[in-house]
């Protein structure tokens, strides 16, 4: 710190000079107060060290000037006497003295005060900091927050579109109907159900966007992602020191960030056991901790959940609360897979193909009807995202007006063998064990899962009865022990 010594013992001064140097401050002292405050008008210091009774000013009229200096922050003034005199004590403090020490200094007490200055300066400075750059940071971090609205509410339109969503079967415009129905009563905590690839995930950008198209924070967070060592800071957020390597201010969480929104927990059926107690909280009492913290911190959000998991199974299982379950299912929907509404089929598959082909700058407008048979023909264990996964790949490959066989031929030959060949092989292979799933699957059984399911990491890890997890565990395992 730099700091200002004022005292007219010259071998007092010295030896306080001395000292706060060896310390590593950056020390100029003078003997009176007269020219302590001159100096003040023109250097900044963190700490004015004073001794009270001197000639002319004293150290308490020393104070009182000090505070009158036109700075956005001053230094804090700590004074000392040889009289222990609790009235002078308490007369330099009312002045606005920072702390007082008597004569002769205690060296250790003398360096408790050097550290709760320093700690203060460096808050004042973080202050004035702030105050001077407040505008200029609500207004990024608003424009930040406004393009963020903006980028989810075009994704919504592009992907899924309040006026054209997608659904052109009649179950799914029930879905919508029941999306829209529960947007309107952000109490209620839904619980989307259905396959992999179904749009769960868009059902949950219809109930919280609406048809008003609601500037509210939608957050996601993919509970089958995250590790369970980071899901609870990454749900809750923490306090400063929470833990080894949190960051020294602490952090907010995603319910934070959903505060007056929705917060999303995809693949609800992944979170850790021991964590879906306080989630429950979270839905009931509208309050929550943060890691490290003390304090009960009320929050505003909207819980929307989604599972591709039978949920029953992992309540028996003990995997899952069924408590929390209940509470999660007020607002129930189950979105049916594609095999189940093949009218949706070809009106997805044309949509997707002029979205990609104005894209890629292609000509693709219509689907003949051969293809459109070949569509129908196949089951989509992919759902909607393997369909567009398709019809994208057909996009990069291929330029002509209308979709044909031709087209869709090694795609399609490619599925049928995944879906029908392996996936027998697969089943075949769990069945041998004499029982559905394994709590440790072979390398074998994992590739020809993933073989039968199209390479979908969360329907293979279902089908083996493991978590999403370790199945990555397990496949991390795999190539670790081949580059060996």
């Amino acid at each position: 710190m730099r700091i200002l010594l004022v005292d007219d013992d010259t071998a007092t001064r010295e030896s306080l000079a001395e000292y706060l140097t060896l310390l590593d401050h950056a020390v100029i002292s003078c003997a009176d107060a007269d020219k302590a405050l001159y100096i003040l008008q023109s250097h900044d210091f963190e700490m004015v060290l004073s001794d009270i009774q001197m000639p002319g000013k004293t150290g308490i009229e020393l104070v009182r000037e000090v505070k009158k200096i036109s700075r956005p922050y001053l230094p804090d003034v700590v004074l000392y006497t040889g009289h222990s005199d609790l009235e002078l004590a308490i007369g330099a403090l009312r002045a606005g003295a920072y702390d007082y020490l008597t004569k002769p200094i205690n060296l250790e007490e003398l360096g408790v005060i050097l550290s709760r200055v320093a700690e203060h300066q460096s808050l004042l400075a973080e202050n004035d900091l702030l105050t001077r750059k407040f505008d200029e940071v609500v207004a990024e971090a608003t424009s930040d927050i406004r393009s963020e609205f903006s980028r989810l509410q075009d994704l919504l339109e592009e992907q899924a579109g309040l006026d054209n969503i997608g659904f052109f079967s009649e179950p799914m415009w029930q879905v919508v109907s029941q999306a829209r129905r529960y947007h309107e009563d952000r109490e209620l905590p839904v619980l989307i159900q259905g396959e992999t690839g179904v749009g769960k995930d868009i059902v949950a950008k219809i109930i919280h966007y609406g048809p008003d198209q609601s500037r509210l924070p939608f957050i996601a967070i993919n509970c089958a992602a995250l590790p369970a060592s980071l899901f609870e800071s990454e749900l809750f957020g923490y306090e400063p020191g929470a833990f080894t390597g949190s960051a020294a201010r602490g952090a907010k969480g995603k319910i934070d960030l959903a505060k007056g929104g929705t917060l999303f927990l995809d693949e609800i059926g992944e979170i850790p056991v021991e964590l879906q107690a306080k989630l429950l909280r979270v839905i009931e009492d509208k309050s929550f901790y943060r890691v490290g913290g003390l304090e009960k911190i009320n929050t505003d959000i909207r819980i929307i959940a989604a599972t591709n998991l039978d949920l029953g199974e992992r309540i028996e299982r003990n995997l899952f609360r069924k408590d929390l379950y209940y509470r999660l299912k007020v607002g129930s929907i189950i979105v049916p897979p594609l095999r189940e509404r093949p009218e949706d089929i070809v009106p997805l598959a044309k949509l997707f193909l002029t979205t990609f082909a104005k894209k890629r700058g292609k000509k693709f407008a219509e689907i003949s009807s051969e293809a459109a048979m070949k569509l129908n023909e196949h089951s989509w264990p992919g759902n909607v995202r393997e369909l567009k996964n398709t019809i994208e790949w057909i996009s990069v490959m291929h330029d002509a007006f209308e979709l044909v066989p031709d087209h869709l031929s090694i795609i399609m030959q490619n599925i049928d063998r995944s879906t029908v060949s392996t996936a027998d092989k697969a089943e075949n292979l769990l069945l041998q064990t004499g029982r559905k799933r394994r709590n440790r699957p072979s390398d074998q059984e994992i590739d020809e899962t993933l073989k039968s399911t199209s390479g979908n990491k969360t329907r293979a890890a279902a089908l083996l009865g493991i978590s999403i997890r370790m199945l990555y565990y397990r496949l991390d395992k795999k190539k670790t022990d081949f580059s060996k």
